[in-house]
């Protein structure tokens, strides 16, 4: 074969790899550029930057004031080949009834995780008092 001959089949696979590897680009940007949610309908595990907003969010709870909501701020999704203790890979979490519920989800959370909550929604975060506090 000719060098002129390797030379075109070597030109070829590069436009083939750059088509590959453009189309690729495209699907995953489009993916990325999704802006994650800033509502939770309801009980789940939700990944944060991907499909929650970190931020401050605000249940109102279970309609039947007996039945407590039990949120966890999550440093990894539990998987069948993790620790058995699911509280292991728990930031922070909250068992409560009172009402309304209010959480921070913080950027570097990987995941919320929510039960008999109801509705989370994505509010403005408290203005610093310009104390120590806050």
């Amino acid at each position: 074969m000719s060098s002129k001959g390797g030379n075109t089949l070597r030109a070829r696979a590069l436009v083939i790899a750059g088509a590959i590897g453009s189309a690729l680009v495209l699907t995953t940007s489009g993916t990325a550029a999704a802006d994650a949610a800033t509502d939770i309908a309801g009980d789940g595990v939700y990944l944060v930057n991907t499909e929650l907003r970190p931020g401050t969010y605000v249940a109102d709870g279970a309609a039947d004031p007996a039945v407590a909501c039990f949120w966890r701020r999550l440093w990894k999704v539990q998987t069948p080949s993790d620790y058995a203790d699911p509280n292991y890979y728990v930031i922070a979490s909250d068992f409560t009834r009172s009402r309304p519920i209010r959480v921070v989800i913080k950027a570097t959370d990987v995941a919320f995780k929510t039960e008999n909550c109801g509705g989370w929604h994505l509010v403005p975060d408290a203005p610093s008092t310009g104390s120590g506090g806050s």
